[in-house]
């Protein structure tokens, strides 16, 4: 409780949690006669849900390595509420991770110390778990905790601390960390995070220990907020406004929400079928690696593990796919030529990761990720989600990414120029600054127009990249002569037109116009005719 929840005082700065201040549900396990955990621990989790707790952290288990009934309750209950993580310590035998860590949809946590560069807990339990999983998702400081220390007095309000060992402590401090990522999404986004969300940022979020590569001694490292300071991209296909009245309004109970199952309504989605996909296209930010990581619930053993593949597409050509990260700590990267993404092997890991080094994205324009239904296993109701539905959900966590630059129009400013009611007689000017951000190229033509015809002038179109400034003189007598000009509503047009050919929008152009001003020239003796700019008629109407 105090690694989870603790708020110091006197000065014990210490001793407080990462998420103080959190509201704590207490589920007491233990009694004078040891253990008694009931067998049935939908029973916890659904007290949990039905007071607003997505977070379960459980410091306990059995002596067994076996996927027990416990560990097939625990998903079973997941894939039907995916707003409920249960983080489990997975032991301290130094050996293969004991039930219930080895569920698959819960947060396996090995031990490490503390230190910056530090190194694991040599009788942390680990992975690959008996079903031959990495099991382990993340390790946490399990080493010489320091936290409150209960001295068996109810009524003495004790303040002491206490240091212990063991992946009971990692545990809280892994459940501490992510209840911060929840916090994060509510408050950025707006909506409580589904536990397939969690997991890829605690996934995203982790700093390799002993390599940079996942496996099942470490998991994929220990969580780090820093890793989000150059920003976040999430996608959560259980996005819903109001999660604990969907679970409730199918009874709230694991028996309950088998009986009654959801078909996605209200949340966001996608939710895929098989053989469909969901895509999305980004930027990559220069000199940053990018990473990607989604995360999906798995049916309980018994039932075949779903098939969702990731698959990262770049614009020259090449692409990657999940859980191919080599010992360099990145993914290879295959070009289409050679094979695709599909005839590459997948794992029986529901929480994968891409992540290209930044060097290998220089001249890359975009980069697609798509998630893909290789293969879903359900055999029940069609439209539907949970243990036989044939439709299901994901998370998606990434970095080193931006949104692609929706094409805007070019920017015109004047510097200088007409002014209203100004007269000109002999000659003016127009000076401009023609901005265009996305490098694509800009066509600028000016156009000098009343309301009943405009004057275009070939002299003053141009061709321009990126930022420039323009200039466009107007001789009276040699450019306007003999037209009627002689008026009080005259204005400049300017239309500037870009030149994106990018798939993912389109041209744009934009237009400026000055103040309304006067031409009045008194005509001399023309002694030879003067060649006048071609004359349209305007569809101007100016007050």
């Amino acid at each position: 409780a105090g690694i989870l929840a603790c708020d110091a005082v006197d000065g014990a700065e210490g001793v407080r949690s990462l998420s103080n201040g959190s509201k704590l549900l207490v589920q007491d396990v233990v009694d004078s006669t040891g253990w008694v955990v009931p067998e049935n621990v939908d029973s916890l989790l659904s007290e949990a849900s039905a007071n607003g707790a997505v977070i379960n952290s459980w410091s306990w288990g059995d002596n067994s390595i076996n996927y027990t009934n416990r560990s097939h309750t625990i998903d079973e209950w997941t894939v039907e509420n995916p707003w409920s993580l249960i983080f489990v310590a997975p032991g301290n035998n130094g050996g293969m991770m004991l039930e219930p860590s080895n569920a698959y949809n819960v947060v396996s946590v090995a031990a490490s110390d503390s230190e910056e560069n530090g190194s694991m807990w040599p009788s942390s339990s680990h992975g690959p778990d008996v079903n031959e999983r990495r099991g382990t998702l993340i390790s946490a400081p399990g080493m010489g905790v320091v936290s409150a220390k209960a001295d068996g007095n109810k009524s003495s309000l004790n303040n002491g601390t206490y240091a212990m060992t063991g992946t009971s402590m990692a545990t809280p401090m892994a459940a501490s960390f992510t209840a911060l990522l929840q916090q994060k999404v509510e408050q950025e986004y707006g909506y409580t995070p589904s536990a397939p969300l969690l997991r890829a940022m605690l996934a995203s979020s982790a700093e390799g220990i002993i390599g940079d590569s996942p496996d099942p001694i470490q998991g994929y490292g220990r969580p780090n907020l820093d890793s989000f300071s150059g920003g976040l991209f999430i996608h959560d296909s259980y996005q819903v406004e109001d999660w604990v009245s969907i679970i409730q309004s199918r009874g709230g109970t694991l028996d309950s929400m088998k009986s009654n199952p959801w078909d996605g309504s209200e949340a966001a989605g996608p939710f895929l079928s098989q053989n469909e996909s969901w895509s999305e296209f980004f930027r990559p930010t220069p000199g940053e690696d990018v990473e990607i990581v989604m995360s999906y619930n798995a049916r309980p053993m018994g039932q075949e593990i779903d098939d969702l593949r990731l698959i990262l597409k770049t614009s020259d050509g090449r692409f990657a796919v999940d859980d191919k990260i080599g010992n360099s700590g990145y993914s290879q990267l295959y070009y289409s030529s050679f094979t695709t993404p599909i005839a590459l092997n997948s794992s029986n890991e529901t929480t994968v990761m891409i992540r290209v080094a930044a060097e290998m994205l220089e001249d890359v324009e975009w980069i697609e990720v798509e998630v893909l239904a290789n293969s879903i296993s359900g055999t029940g109701q069609n439209g539907t989600l949970g243990i036989d539905g044939t439709m299901l959900g994901f998370g998606i966590a990434a970095t080193g990414v931006s949104d692609l630059i929706q094409n805007t129009g070019p920017a015109i400013v004047m510097n200088d120029g007409p002014s209203g009611g100004e007269n000109y007689s002999t000659n003016f000017t127009i000076n401009l600054t023609i901005s265009d951000m996305e490098l694509d190229g800009v066509f600028v033509e000016t156009n000098l127009v009343n309301s009943n015809f405009s004057i275009h002038f070939d002299e003053c179109a141009f061709a321009l990249v990126n930022q420039s400034e323009i200039l466009c003189t107007i001789d009276v007598s040699r450019d306007l002569v003999p037209l009627p000009i002689n008026r009080e509503d005259w204005y400049f047009e300017i239309i500037a037109v870009d030149d994106n050919s990018s798939f993912w929008t389109e041209s744009r152009n934009s237009s400026f116009e000055t103040e309304i001003f006067t031409i009045w020239w008194d005509a001399p003796v023309l002694e030879e005719p003067v060649v006048s700019p071609p004359m349209e008629e305007s569809d101007s109407v100016r007050d």
